[in-house]
């Protein structure tokens, strides 16, 4: 799945400044009140995806029965994806949603543009339910603009007819294993800087340096970076190897014609169906550079979010109902069973631990821990076409050994160039 490219920041295009992120305009809902100061007949939207309809409709109506004060709102449901919330949100803020989900690699573009409410009710409550970075994914000069709900990053899946789980560690031990006429290896989208940059992370690598906020700072081309372009050059050139994503990674697994790839926990019920009994899934494994060194191959992790609009009319109550979808023990439980995916909530890790069943999402779990959280700032818009060039450079053999360093330098290069040029 290719990442989509992040447009440049859209600041300016919202003038609501005012009233995002001041933490005082609850005081501005009017109408009728109940006791805890809420307002009594409220109306909020919700956004989320198709396949979240079902189970936020479920949400919904437990939430009004448990939250006394919320019995009387009118809470309207609307189909606009995470992807898609940044898009729709900058259209026009007060048609959109009052809460809604987003990638937290929106979040410094939309709290620029002061779209995001920044949030106010037990911030600190917030911060120790969750991973600490998931909190730093929604937070913006340590303020908090939205709830974290899971962590997204990719896995390794596997046919166990063609590897053991001890072959899996290192992927060197897989690449040079003979399997049968007709299979590939490996592959993976090595032209997708999402996929690529796990080999530069692993050498220690960072893009915008060690905490992702720097502009002027990417160093894939030092000695370390070098390493990493090496490792993917043979990686390219080895015929064992293929470079597949989508729906031709899926039919190779369909046709018993491919060991192992990297993909997210959105292909396993897919692949699981085509492996039966020899579907294996597992952390990214450890590659052994050129001197001699191992290290675990590091994702990039993105966040799902939930936010508040900025120019919602009720903002204490979307507070409340945001933070219930995304922390409360009935909320967290409804996820589990509808829409299971890796949390980022500290009560439900046990949860993940005991489930044996969903051995995708006990590997997403372990993976997050190994990750490299993706930069929100808006540079990161010229991360993504430099990176695929880079991978289609390996594939059509115009990038070797021979040219690594400066064909880094090149990459590098054009992730730092000005915004725009």
């Amino acid at each position: 799945m290719k990442k989509r490219t992040l447009a440049c920041l859209l600041a300016g295009i919202l003038a609501v400044g005012s009233l995002a992120g001041c933490g005082k305009k609850e005081e501005q809902t009017s109408g009728a009140k109940t006791e805890s100061g809420y307002a009594k007949n409220a109306k909020l939207k919700v956004w989320g995806s198709q396949e979240d309809q079902e189970m936020y409709k479920k949400m919904i109506e437990a939430f009004q029965k448990e939250v006394p004060e919320a019995a009387d709102w009118e809470i309207e449901q609307a189909v606009v994806m995470g992807a898609d919330a940044k898009t729709e949100l900058l259209k026009d803020a007060s048609a959109a949603a009052d809460v809604f989900d987003f990638a937290s690699d929106q979040v410094m573009e939309l709290q620029a543009a002061n779209a995001l409410y920044r949030i106010t009710k037990n911030k600190d409550e917030i911060i120790a339910n969750n991973l600490d970075t998931a909190i730093q994914s929604a937070s913006v000069d340590g303020e908090l603009y939205g709830y974290p709900v899971a962590s997204t990053t990719f896995l390794m899946f596997y046919d166990k007819s063609m590897y053991t789980e001890e072959e899996v560690k290192n992927l060197n031990t897989m690449m040079e294993k003979q399997l049968p006429e007709g299979v590939t290896n490996f592959s993976m989208d090595i032209d997708n800087g999402w996929y690529n940059s796990c080999f530069f992370q692993a050498a220690g690598c960072r893009l915008f340096g060690e905490d992702g906020t720097d502009p002027k700072s990417c160093d894939f081309n030092s000695e370390k970076g070098l390493l990493a372009g090496n490792y993917l050059a043979d990686l390219a050139a080895n015929p064992k190897f293929a470079n597949q994503d989508g729906a031709v990674l899926l039919k190779a697994f369909e046709n018993r014609t491919l060991g192992a790839t990297f993909t997210g926990g959105w292909d396993a019920e897919l692949i699981k169906g085509y492996l039966g009994d020899d579907y294996g899934v597992t952390k990214l494994p450890e590659v052994t550079f050129e001197d001699g060194t191992t290290a675990q191959l590091a994702s990039m992790m993105n966040f799902n979010l939930t936010g508040v609009n900025a120019q919602t009319k009720y903002p204490a109550e979307a507070m409340l109902l945001a933070e219930w979808m995304t922390n409360s023990d009935t909320a967290l439980e409804m996820r589990y069973e509808m829409r299971p995916a890796a949390s980022t909530n500290k009560k439900m890790e046990e949860t993940i631990a005991a489930d044996t069943e969903n051995e995708a999402l006990k590997a997403l779990t372990e993976q997050a821990q190994l990750s490299v959280l993706q930069t929100s700032i808006p540079q990161v818009a010229n991360f993504w076409t430099p990176t695929e060039a880079f991978g289609a450079g390996l594939m059509n053999q115009s990038i070797t050994r021979d040219n690594m360093q400066e064909s880094l330098d090149t990459m590098v290069k054009n992730i730092l160039s000005k915004l725009g040029e």
